[in-house]
Order: structure tokens, then C-alpha cells, then sequence
């Protein structure tokens, strides 16, 4: 059976916080569900907001949004003071990324293919 990805999600420890950030950094609320907030997304995969305590230490896994014009994005985040970790842009030939880390520490990416 082939699977197809339905929802990705990340654990954050204050939601409201998390919430506003993923809004400054472009994604917008959906409907929220108790310690679930679902974000707005133009595709069949969710992406949702979990507030819980999750292991410490570092992101165990990245979350890529696609975007058509990487170096724009990076512009306007950098006007918001939402800063990449990543030194510069990766080119896999393929697809460029970078990475941005949420309130959280959990790994955002930004990707054009």
C-alpha cells in the first residue's frame, strides 16, 4: 500500500507563543483543537502546532516549506529579524534550502526546487 504524508506537526511548549511566530514567518491559524493548532497550508498536507513537553534537546526532524522564490522569502524574514542558522543557502542541484529554527528550536526549512 503506498502511504501518502496526511499531517506534520511539531511539539511546542507554549502555543499561543508558537502560534505567532509561524504567523510572522508567513503561515496563518486554522482551527484550533485543545493542545492542537492547525495551520493553513495551499496542498492535501497538514501542518499543526502540538503544545506538550517533548525530549529535550535538539530538532529530531525538519519541517520543509516550499516556496517559489527562496531568496524573497529570505529577504522578507530578514526584515522581521527572523534570521536563518544555516550560514548560507544550500544547492543540492536539485532544490536550495535553508534553515530557520522556530521558538522552539525546531527546524523550519525553506525550500525551491
Amino acid at each position: 500500500m503506498p502511504f501518502q504524508v496526511d499531517t506534520v506537526y511539531v511539539w511546542v511548549t507554549a502555543l499561543d507563543e508558537a502560534v505567532g511566530w509561524y504567523k510572522q514567518f508567513g503561515i496563518e491559524p486554522g482551527p484550533r483543537f485543545g493542545a492542537w493548532q492547525t495551520m493553513l497550508l495551499d496542498g492535501e498536507t497538514h501542518f499543526a502546532l502540538h503544545e506538550g513537553h517533548r525530549a529535550e534537546g535538539p530538532s529530531t526532524g525538519a519541517v520543509a516549506f516550499r516556496v517559489d522564490d527562496l531568496d524573497h522569502e529570505i529577504e522578507r524574514l530578514a526584515r522581521l529579524e527572523i534570521r536563518p542558522v544555516d550560514k548560507e543557502v544550500t544547492d543540492t542541484g536539485v532544490a536550495r534550502f535553508i534553515t530557520f529554527q522556530d521558538v522552539d528550536g525546531n527546524d523550519v526549512q525553506l525550500l525551491e526546487r
